[in-house]
């Protein structure tokens, strides 16, 4: 089981940070993402913030 903020579908994973995990802190937002979801229920995305939502949010 994956733990994520909505319900849905794992239909990728990134086997790069399997075989190399420290991507994940050279690359967090770019070649290091962990999996790719399809949502249950896409209106769950109208909840959370998007890049720049959240970037005006922490300052």
């Amino acid at each position: 089981d994956i733990l994520a903020p909505l319900d849905g579908e794992i239909v990728e994973v990134n086997e790069a940070i399997v075989e190399e995990p420290g991507k994940v802190n050279e690359d967090p937002e770019g070649e290091a993402w962990f999996f790719k979801i399809k949502p249950a229920d896409a209106s769950q995305l109208d909840d959370y913030m998007d890049d720049a939502a959240y970037k005006a949010f922490v300052g």
